[in-house]
């Protein structure tokens, strides 16, 4: 599991609209450590909530980095897509925007 990977994620509770996207957003040597139960990530939405600190992610949907939170490994289903090096370096600034640093 990698920064920048989209995963399908299975929610403990199901309900209508919410999202089961995720994008990967830790670092790669924090997710390589497969004793560690949650990695961090953001919900990607079907469409733009607008704003600065949402991205596009072709074509899965938007990373919305008010989202952010711990997300739990085994609940990542399939691995869907991978952001491109852009959609990630935009995704990134997003998340230093967000957190001011």
């Amino acid at each position: 599991m990698l920064r920048g990977e989209i995963w399908t994620y299975r929610p403990v509770l199901e309900r209508p609209g919410q999202s089961t996207l995720r994008i990967i957003l830790s670092a790669d040597g924090f997710n390589r450590d497969d004793s560690r139960v949650q990695v961090m990530g953001a919900h990607i939405l079907d469409r733009d909530p607008g704003g600065l600190l949402s991205v596009q992610l072709e074509p899965h949907g938007w990373a919305v980095l008010t989202t952010v939170e711990a997300v739990i490994r085994r609940r990542l289903v399939e691995r869907v897509g991978v952001a491109t090096p852009d959609e990630l370096a935009a995704v990134m600034a997003a998340f230093c925007a967000l957190f001011d640093i």
